[in-house]
């Protein structure tokens, strides 16, 4: 997990408790988005190709915004994402969830082989 520079402090009591642990199995680093070597892809409630439509299947950050303002329009990014439906916004663990299932997903059926019995049974 990237962090930009004036984002939560990821040791704070409440965020080590809303991860349930899982902040101490992953790396964490502090890095100017600008300076994150992947295909960056900003999410915008507002414009961009629709989450479904992108390809995840390659290495990709995907940069959420904050929950009140979420990210400046011109913010360091390579290309833009949007969640459509019938609200404004979703919170930024949901949005995040929609698209990191969605990465999995496209990702799992992109290693599939036709008539391959495995993708039809949801055991690991």
């Amino acid at each position: 997990m990237v962090l930009t520079p004036g984002s939560v402090d990821p040791f704070n009591p409440k965020v080590v408790r809303a991860t349930a642990g899982s902040l101490f199995r992953i790396p964490v680093i502090e890095a100017a988005l600008a300076d994150v070597p992947l295909r960056r892809l900003g999410t915008s409630s507002h414009h961009g190709d629709v989450y479904a439509d992108v390809d995840l299947t390659a290495p990709v950050a995907l940069v959420i915004g904050n929950e009140a303002h979420g990210l400046p329009d011109d913010a360091a990014v390579d290309g833009w994402v949007t969640i459509p439906g019938a609200v404004e916004s979703l919170n930024a663990a949901m949005a995040a969830t929609v698209l990191l299932f969605e990465a999995a997903r496209q990702r799992r059926q992109s290693t599939e082989r036709p008539g391959d019995l495995r993708r039809y049974d949801a055991r690991p």
